[in-house]
């Protein structure tokens, strides 16, 4: 086992949520590593009889599927006035539960864990009264760098097909 402790694993998911509902972009693009990986596939509806969740992504189609020049680049956008599905921008809630070990994907247990973690969403945007809500798992690994941790990779399984949104400009 690592040095990675439980709750270190949640006070950086609570830093995390905290700096994206925040709109603290910068802050939030700083706990990614350089290599980091973020993807959100795309939930396809298969045919009855297939019973394992897994099975309803498909790899041929992302939300996003994104590294740390990209994200960079999108926060960029942000900050910038051509953000026009986030003007104004979207307020959000997020709420990170469940929070549970696993084995990093590399293999990697002294300088890396894997976790998972469920999470929902409310998206306000504008005058809107009700929220968009979403609500799924994310399959990270966090590795730690220079005595912090940091996102390595994130995998977000969303639960429903259809986001709702008129555009996923934020960040899971």
């Amino acid at each position: 086992m690592n040095s990675i402790d439980d709750a270190a694993l949640a006070d950086f998911y609570h830093r995390e949520a905290a700096h994206l509902d925040d709109n603290e972009l910068h802050e939030w693009l700083a706990l990614l590593t350089a290599d980091v990986q973020y993807r959100i596939p795309v939930r396809a509806v298969r045919e009855r009889g297939i019973t394992a969740h897994d099975s309803d992504f498909t790899d041929r189609a992302n939300f996003l599927w994104e590294n740390i020049g990209t994200l960079r680049t999108r926060v960029r956008r942000l900050d910038s006035e051509f953000a026009w599905a986030e003007r104004p921008p979207t307020r959000t809630r997020r709420l990170v539960t469940n929070i549970r070990r696993r084995e990093p994907a590399s293999g990697d247990t002294g300088s890396e864990t894997g976790a998972l973690t469920n999470i929902a969403v409310f998206c306000y945007h504008g005058g809107d009264p009700a929220p968009v809500v979403l609500t799924g798992k994310r399959i990270d690994t966090l590795r730690l760098v220079d005595g912090e941790l940091r996102l390595a990779d994130r995998l977000v399984r969303l639960d429903s097909t259809v986001l709702g949104l008129h555009a996923l400009s934020i960040f899971l």
